[in-house]
Parts: structure tokens; C-alpha cells; sequence
């Protein structure tokens, strides 16, 4: 059975439905009046930004919740290619993907589409376990949690990042440190995430930056248990779908190795379209 012919949900040929909006019309509207409304207060103190956020109904949580709902609805699926660049590379490594996101169920599945010598490597994220199939030599594998670090593809993102083995939302605390007027006179909030003493991650805490109007995620920076910044990662080419303003360009670059980047583009994003389960077992990561 072809990828493509189990993308729809049991029950036969599902379009995809109108994406949710996440908030409500009016909290990024108080939100900008409340940081208009304050504009001869000292810019970017702790107290401003909470006492936005209080006005525009919001705390930090919500605000992470808010932004990883633009990047993530409880179905989501996206086409994307990946472009790595390395000193040690001749010329610029090129990786072309699908990708299914099941948020509620907890699963994801991932297949290579390009370069050919890749062509059908899949990965398939089925708590507790993470599962590869790698076609060359006919073997199914599954990565321990010691490799979720590990370069994902030979790039800059690693397992966790691209299957969502960790959440931005429930494995951090979050706390709003000040409001930030960004490229284009965007005015965003900038969070601290925290991890849980409990949650086996490797950051020391992550910032964000996420547009207050539409809760665009903009940029981040990973900082390690010393509180060195290791890498930082932007969103751009931002694009209305449906009133969901996606970045559809990812960029991430590691500060500790000069000369290494690595890009994202996404082709197409599509949410809440059901999803058949038989994406999400081991026997599919065989199928082609």
C-alpha cells in the first residue's frame, strides 16, 4: 500500500478541515492595545510584560500552548526539504521528507523522499520506542533515548526535533521576561522555558520569541545546563493559512561549529486531516 493511500481516515476520502483557530479574535487585539497603551513605561521590564499579558487574558504557558498550535494542530501533516551545509560537505546536502503528526495519540511518522540512495529511510516515533527502516540494507532498527540528540540526517536538527519526543509545553515551566519590538516593528513576547527537574532533556532552558498579534513563533536559543548559548534556530517566510500565520522557513544554526546550518522549507502543511492508523506501526515502515 502506497503513503499516500492511507492518508485519509477510515471512513474513506476526508478533505482537509478549516484550521481551527486557536484564540480567540480579541486576545492578540487587547494584547497589542495594552502594549500601545503603555508606550511611556520603560520598555521591556518584567512588569510589562506580565501586565500585558494579564490584559490580553494570557499567561506564559498559554503563550508557548499558542505557538506551538501554529506549527501543530492535533493531526498535522507537511512536505518539507531540508538543505545542510558543512564545511566537510563539497557542496550543500539536500534531504526531501513527508511527515504525519498524530498530537493527540502521541505518534509520528516520517519518510525520506530524496536523495535516491535515502529514498524510503522512514522513522516512526510509537511511545516508548523510536523506530528506523533503513532500505539499503533491509533492516529495522530502534534508537535508544541516549540517540534523540543525535543528528537527525546528518543535520543540525536532532531525532527529538523532527519526531517530538520532548514538548515545548509540557516538559518546560515558562516565564514571560519582557516584550521585544522585533524586524518590521513586531512587537513579541520573549519566554524562558525551563525544564522540569523530572523531564530528561538536555537544555538548560530555551528563549522564545513569539509575535504577540498572532502568536508566530520567531525565533529560539537552546542554552545548555552552564548557560551557554549552543544554537539558535528562526522562523521566517511566514504565510497566512487560513488565519494560521505559519513560518514555513526553519533555520538552525549551531554556534559551536562554524560554517554548519541547516534550512527547512516547507513545501505544504496540512492540518487535521484524519489520519488511518496504520501509519503509525513498524509494518509501515516497510511499505513504499
Amino acid at each position: 500500500m502506497s503513503t499516500a493511500s492511507i492518508l485519509v481516515g477510515r471512513k474513506g476520502s476526508v478533505a482537509p478541515r478549516r484550521v481551527r483557530v486557536v484564540a480567540a479574535w480579541w486576545v492578540p487585539v487587547l494584547a497589542v492595545a495594552a502594549i500601545a497603551m503603555m508606550g511611556a513605561a520603560e520598555p521591556g521590564s518584567p512588569s510589562d510584560a506580565e501586565a500585558i499579558a494579564e490584559v490580553a487574558g494570557l499567561d506564559a504557558r498559554a503563550i508557548a500552548q499558542r505557538a506551538e498550535d501554529v506549527l501543530r494542530s492535533d493531526t498535522t501533516i507537511l512536505h518539507a526539504r531540508m538543505t545542510v551545509e558543512s564545511p566537510r560537505l563539497g557542496k550543500p546536502r539536500v534531504v526531501e521528507f513527508q511527515s504525519w503528526d498524530d498530537r493527540r495519540g502521541d505518534r509520528a511518522f516520517i519518510r525520506i523522499l530524496a536523495p535516491s540512495k535515502d529514498k524510503d529511510t522512514t522513522f516512526l516515533r510509537l511511545p516508548p520506542n523510536l523506530w528506523t527502516y533503513i532500505p539499503r540494507v533491509e533492516r529495522t532498527m530502534r534508537i535508544p533515548p541516549s540517540m534523540m540528540l543525535q543528528p537527525w540526517m546528518g543535520s543540525d536538527f536532532s531525532n527529538d526535533d523532527l519526531v517530538n519526543e520532548s514538548s515545548d509545553v509540557e516538559d518546560y515551566d515558562h516565564r514571560l521576561i519582557r516584550i521585544e519590538e522585533v524586524d518590521g516593528g513586531k512587537k513579541a513576547y520573549v519566554l524562558e522555558y525551563i525544564p522540569h527537574d523530572d523531564t530528561p532533556v538536555v537544555w538548560g532552558k530555551i528563549l522564545a520569541w513569539i509575535e504577540v498579534e498572532h502568536a508566530t513563533p520567531l525565533r529560539q536559543e537552546f542554552y545548555d545546563e552552564d548557560d551557554v548559548l549552543v544554537r539558535s534556530m528562526t522562523f521566517s517566510d511566514v504565510r497566512n493559512l487560513n488565519g494560521r500565520h505559519v513560518p514555513h522557513l526553519w533555520t538552525m544554526k549551531p554556534l559551536e561549529k562554524k560554517g554548519h546550518e541547516t534550512r527547512i522549507q516547507i513545501i505544504e502543511f496540512v492540518f487535521d486531516l484524519e489520519l488511518d492508523d496504520s501509519i503509525f506501526t513498524t509494518r509501515h515502515l516497510k511499505m513504499r
